[in-house]
């Protein structure tokens, strides 16, 4: 089962292309306690990511998905009215024993550009399969 994931790495997600808007802002910013009138945080770029991912190989491994962490590097300012283009690319799978058995960690790399290819916010997102 692992191989058809170690096969899939390298795998490339939908091409997506999103706004900032104020208004998904604000309640993206009441939710996290945060005051309105601040940046737009790095994190709010996970607005714009499909959960679970949709790579085919994980469907013949197990049967659920587990959020395994996120890390965001944030490289530009992120304002409200930018356009941001993403892709996700599956990066790293690792199979790991554990107390309810086989498990396998994947890593999601996604990065948003602005539209003249600057990078403004890379994720990297750990989810789990089991």
């Amino acid at each position: 089962m692992i191989e058809e994931l170690e096969a899939a790495l390298g795998w490339a997600g939908p091409r997506r292309q999103d706004t900032v808007e104020r208004r998904h802002l604000r309640a993206f910013l009441h939710a996290i306690g945060e005051d309105p009138d601040g940046e737009v945080p790095p994190t709010f770029t996970a607005c714009f990511l499909d959960e679970p991912p949709s790579l085919p190989a994980a469907e013949s491994y197990g049967s659920g998905w587990l959020n395994g962490g996120d890390r965001f590097e944030y490289h530009a300012p992120l304002r409200v009215g930018d356009e941001l283009c993403s892709q996700p690319r599956f990066t790293a799978v690792t199979e790991k024993q554990g107390s309810s058995g086989r498990m396998a960690l994947l890593t999601f790399e996604t990065e948003f550009r602005r539209p003249d290819g600057e990078l403004v916010v890379r994720h990297i997102g750990t989810r789990i399969r089991k």
